[in-house]
């Protein structure tokens, strides 16, 4: 049963088209959590049958960010480094389009995530839906485009 579970799992890691570098679009998004970034890019990086995730950019504030983890897609929590409202995320394929992420902080869950990838390749969303440490819920609607 192990080998056919590692088997899914890595044709779960080949098959995601979310793979690739996306750049963020603000005038298409919605942010709640907080001032939007002036720029942020994404990159998905196959990394055996995991994915590694490298997060970039300029924040609202002008001062630059990165965040990154490395994860397989089997609901198992890794670390997450460089986030303040997180510091763990699973990863869970639902097919090649479909990842769900669910972020905690200490064990507790603070963000859950689905990012899907349009039909045509060209464009990320990232439904977000969490809590602040103020206990203020939020939700982003986050738009990518690949580059």
């Amino acid at each position: 049963m192990l080998p056919l579970l590692a088997l899914f799992t890595l044709a779960a890691a080949v098959q995601d088209l979310g793979q690739g570098t996306w750049h963020f679009v603000p005038a298409a998004s919605t942010y709640q959590s907080g001032p939007a970034p002036k720029e942020s890019k994404r990159q998905w990086i196959p990394d055996g049958d995991k994915v590694k995730f490298i997060h970039d950019g300029i924040g609202a504030d002008g001062k630059p960010f990165h965040t990154e983890f490395t994860a397989a897609y089997d609901g198992q929590p890794n670390p997450f480094i460089g986030g303040t409202l997180y510091d763990a995320v699973a990863l869970t394929s639902r097919g090649p389009s479909r990842v769900d992420q669910v972020f905690t902080l200490k064990g507790k869950v603070t963000v859950k995530a689905t990012r899907t990838i349009s039909k045509d390749g060209k464009r990320m969303t990232i439904d977000s839906r969490g809590t602040k440490p103020d206990g203020t819920r939020f939700r982003n609607l986050l738009i990518y485009e690949r580059h």
